[in-house]
């Protein structure tokens, strides 16, 4: 037995333990004083009929209780006596009997009665209280016999819940030990229709979630180890070839001007993977202030005019007069990367169009070009920080630095795109950043 059974066999029995307990408390206090309350009307009830038969002077019929009519300090039976009551009546006085209560006679047995004050005397008619008890008595066996059988009933039914109820968490415990062995290939087949699907659910969700995150950091490893391998092999291979003497002093100083540059990509290459990390794990504060949007696009554009002019791309530009609160530096270089990634990827002699649209609740700036495309599968990969194209080259580190940044800013993004017709790259500035200015729209089309 599993230990979740265990503690269920606690519960139902703790239960039932309880519920009986209550039972008897009640039984015990409440039922006996409502079995009194009936006893004492029946016995008020059979006072007054035998005081309409005597007042009629009509023989008294069989009843089931004793009666005996008290009238000045005189006791007379009104019924057959029953053994040992009698003696006991008559050493009894009529200061002895108050309304209704509980007196035993000789041999112990405990009657009750009631006095019924009438104008030929006290009525005072009497019943043996063993009847009570033995309603109590039955009433404490019930119970008991309640409480076996539902705490027979309650074995096999709590085993079956227990199963039930259990093996779903079992499996949910292996599925839990495989992924951390890194098996992320789960048979989970539950159907409870309850919580413990969702989190089954959950599980097999965040195995998927896994098995794609290890196999983009595989990738991430390879990745890292190429595009250090390179300028590394480089660098050695320029640096021998300097140090062996094996170059005039013309291309020494060519060999040098390459390794600086390696060392540059490289530089960079770690610089980039440090402000990753670092965006990462939020130890990074924006420094907002209030920025043009339009002059903030202008500047993205010419400083990629010489990539622009060098593939004959055509820019339409559609800004609209107004200023935001955002980190001047960091947004402008997530506009950066978006318009290099739409150069890089157009087709020469092609359009790629620039533009900020207003809407009820925020303002859309998007970067649309008509190239190669991005297939849809790949969507999601592309703002992962080990996801690398074999289009792209390098790490691939631009587009999740951008999306950290616009994460930080609190700004929506994404990517749309048609396979071989156009990919528009898009963040979306909620209301609540937008300051208008004076300054009117532009439409400029290059």
């Amino acid at each position: 037995m599993n230990k979740i059974t265990v503690k269920l066999s606690k519960y139902f029995l703790g239960i039932i333990t309880f519920v009986v307990i209550l039972c008897f408390i009640g039984s015990s206090i409440f039922l006996s004083k409502f079995y009194m309350f009936q006893q004492y009307t029946y016995l008020e009830s059979s006072s007054k009929e035998i005081y309409e038969y005597l007042s009629t002077s009509n023989p008294l019929p069989s009843l089931e209780v004793s009666a005996i009519l008290i009238k000045d300090g005189t006791i007379t039976p009104l019924t057959q006596g029953k053994m040992g009551m009698m003696s006991f009546l008559q050493n009894v006085k009529e200061k002895d009997f108050v309304k209704k209560g509980k007196f035993k006679n000789m041999m112990g047995s405990e009657f009750l009665y009631y006095k019924f004050q009438t104008s030929l005397g006290d009525i005072v008619v009497f019943q043996n209280n063993k009847y009570s008890e033995d309603y109590l008595k039955g009433i404490y066996i019930i119970l008991f016999l309640v409480f076996v059988v539902g705490v027979l009933l309650s074995l096999p039914l709590i085993s079956y819940i227990g199963r039930k109820f259990t093996n779903p968490i079992l499996q949910i415990e292996n599925a839990a030990d495989e992924i951390s062995k890194g098996n992320f290939d789960l048979k989970l087949d539950i159907n409870t229709k309850d919580e413990i699907e969702a989190l089954s659910y959950s599980i097999k969700k965040m195995a998927l979630e896994l098995k794609k995150k290890n196999h983009l950091q595989r990738e991430f490893v390879a990745n890292v180890s190429h595009d250090f391998k390179t300028p590394l092999s480089v660098i050695r291979s320029y640096s021998e070839a300097i140090y062996d003497g094996l170059v005039t002093e013309e291309d020494k100083d060519k060999y040098s001007l390459e390794i600086i540059k390696e060392v540059d990509r490289l530089n960079n290459l770690v610089v980039d993977l440090l402000q990753l990390s670092k965006f990462q794990q939020g130890a990074f504060t924006l420094n907002k202030s209030s920025i043009n949007l339009s002059l903030l696009l202008e500047d993205v554009i010419n400083k990629l005019h010489p990539m622009i002019v060098k593939k004959n791309l055509s820019i339409h530009c559609s800004f609209l007069p107004i200023n935001i609160e955002a980190d001047k530096k960091h947004l402008e270089r997530v506009l950066y990367n978006f318009l290099d990634n739409a150069i890089k990827f157009s087709r020469e002699n092609s359009e790629i169009k620039v533009l900020a649209s207003e809407e009820n609740t925020h303002i859309k700036v998007s970067i649309i070009d008509y190239g190669v495309g991005i297939p849809p599968n790949l969507l999601e990969d592309i703002w992962h920080r080990y996801y690398k194209t074999s289009q792209s080259g390098g790490m691939g580190l631009g587009l999740p630095i951008s999306s950290e940044i616009l994460k930080l800013h609190g700004f929506e993004y994404g990517a749309n795109s048609s396979l071989g017709k156009e990919t528009e790259f898009y963040f979306i500035i909620p209301n609540k950043f937008i300051r208008k200015c004076d300054k009117p729209m532009e439409e400029v089309p290059e």
